[in-house]
């Protein structure tokens, strides 16, 4: 009824689904890199073309061998990694400071869309088998790729129908943050501020949290606490779709508040940390001490994810506060030191549940998962902060001075005076 099926195990499953986040390790810095040089745009095409085409050839790789199935997620990880780096390189581009927290909403709906995409192969396998499902979901992501090719930017100055208010509007909204000018990162001065530091910190805990709670948490319920249910896809979707729906009142919230000047920027993510980091740390220690009750651990994966809607005005934000420049590049560092969850939570749980999968086991994890969120905050409220850099203009500043240099160089005469030559003159002028 489905197609044909393959006798992988569950060593091989594992195996296949970790190919793609392991082709996003090496590529989310450099796709930062290449969208801030090349602009961003050309970034997410390349991106989205590339992996719908590798998508297709999937039923054809699944005939021949596992290892080549592992090797197209692994490219599509690859190529994929690349989108978000460089989307966060054209909003610092293109959206003005008080606006961007629904904009960087709008990026949460990638755990949303894989819930709605699940649903969508559900109806599309039962109904044609699953090779089907790689086809269809490869023209939608076409379909997108010629969409945006035709319609997107990578600058308001290059956009052919925006009116002329609306670029004014928003070049003086972001104002001389953004460099004209192709510059490099900064790696020293970046590798050395410990706001940044302190970031990358919050955005590996709230990575570790929707990896933890969105995946592992609906497995707790099922698998040791038993909670009868015909499908665990219901319980999977309930906190992305809480997520999803409490962030843009976060984002719009946190915008309010910047524009009309009610807090300052380094106060609005500050206490947003408590929010995004510490409300899920606080639901996760309510579900140690649920016990065997189902429906207060689901409740709970529901109102951690709710609060960590409010990410959009921390982690995922704060690097555009600190060096929109490199916001892509920031991103994409970002983004490799919070794929790390992905590797390191298995084994982990993995270890702890080897002899007996029961509550205390779980427990356990639920307390590691605490620290991590609860650490994040107290280190962002110490250090953290939402001043921008000076390292966000410092080789801005080098091209300057260098351009400053020729510029007096260009003003010296070409043809030297001295002295014989102004005696001789005069003699021959009298």
């Amino acid at each position: 009824m489905y197609g044909e099926r393959f006798e992988w195990n569950q060593h091989v499953q594992g195996f296949l689904l970790s190919g793609y986040f392991y082709g996003v390790l090496p590529a989310s810095v450099p796709a930062g890199l290449l969208a801030e040089k090349y602009g961003g745009s050309k970034v997410v095409a390349f991106a989205t073309l590339i992996p719908a085409i590798l998508n297709l050839l999937m039923p054809w790789a699944s005939d021949i061998h596992y290892g080549v199935v592992f090797a197209l997620r692994f490219l599509m990880g690859f190529f994929g990694a690349a989108i978000y780096p460089a989307l966060h390189a054209m909003i610092a581009r293109w959206v003005p400071p008080s606006e961007k927290g629904i904009f960087v909403w709008t990026m949460q709906g990638g755990p949303f869309g894989t819930v709605v995409t699940f649903t969508l192969c559900g109806q599309i396998i039962s109904a044609f088998g699953w090779k089907a499902a790689y086809y269809v979901t490869s023209g939608l992501i076409l379909i997108f790729y010629v969409l945006w090719i035709f319609l997107i930017y990578d600058t308001p100055d290059i956009h052919p129908k925006i009116t002329k208010n609306e670029k004014d509007y928003i070049k003086e909204q972001i104002g001389t943050t953004i460099s004209k000018q192709k510059v490099k990162l900064p790696v020293r001065a970046v590798a050395t501020s410990a706001p940044f530091i302190v970031l990358l910190w919050a955005h590996f805990a709230n990575m570790w949290g929707i990896y933890f709670i969105a995946t592992n948490g609906p497995k707790y319920t099922l698998e040791v606490l038993g909670f009868n249910m015909k499908s665990g896809g219901s319980i999977t979707g309930l906190p992305y779709v809480a997520r999803l729906g409490a962030g843009i009142l976060f984002a719009a919230a946190g915008d309010y508040v910047r524009r009309k000047n009610i807090l300052t920027l380094n106060w609005i993510r500050k206490i947003f940390m408590l929010f995004s980091h510490m409300g899920p740390a606080l639901a996760l220690i309510v579900m140690t001490y649920a016990g065997c009750d189902a429906i207060t651990a689901i409740i709970m994966l529901i109102v951690a994810l709710t609060f960590n809607g409010a990410a959009c005005q921390t982690s995922l934000q704060n690097h555009q506060d600190l060096a929109p420049n490199y916001a892509g590049s920031l991103y994409g560092i970002m983004n490799t030191f919070g794929s790390f969850p992905g590797f390191i939570i298995p084994p982990i749980i993995g270890a702890l549940t080897n002899e007996r999968n029961g509550v205390e086991e779980w427990r356990i994890m639920f307390w590691i998962s605490t620290a991590v969120f609860t650490s994040a905050t107290v280190l962002f409220w110490f250090f953290g902060s939402a001043d921008i850099q000076p390292w966000n203009d410092l080789n801005q500043q080098k091209v300057s001075t260098i351009s400053d240099e020729e510029t007096q160089m260009n003003s010296i005469p070409t043809t030297k005076s001295y002295p014989e030559q102004e005696d001789d003159e005069s003699k021959v002028s009298l």
